[in-house]
């Protein structure tokens, strides 16, 4: 089964904490209900569209469940992201409350409380 981020979160959108091997890269993101978990497509970024991302099949990637938590945004987001992307400007330092859902792959989802 491919993971659906929006039937693991009950949200349309929050961050994909997306690990880069030496550290995580910020992608804010409008996940609705693709199935598949984003992947950056620079060619979409001259178009109009503010997430230009395609979704991807990962069959082998799920929600460690018990490592799901609660916390604060600006807990959880990588202060030190690689080339965040972030094109509504969204405040990753809020105070905010999240949940946070790891996956195996070592990729963190974040759903902050009053995003949708």
């Amino acid at each position: 089964m491919n993971i659906n981020l929006h039937a693991v979160t009950g949200q349309e959108s929050g961050v994909v904490l997306v690990d880069m091997g030496a550290g995580y890269q910020n992608v804010v993101t409008n996940w609705g209900d693709k199935d598949g978990l984003p992947h950056f497509m620079p060619f979409f970024a001259e178009t109009s569209d503010p997430f230009p991302f395609l979704f991807v099949d990962v069959a082998d990637v799920r929600v460690d469940r018990p490592l799901v938590h609660k916390g604060r945004l600006c807990d959880e987001v990588a202060h030190d992201g690689f080339d965040d992307w972030n094109p509504w400007n969204d405040n990753l330092d809020s105070d905010e409350p999240c949940t946070v859902y790891p996956l195996t792959n070592g990729w963190k989802v974040i759903a902050p409380e009053n995003w949708n």
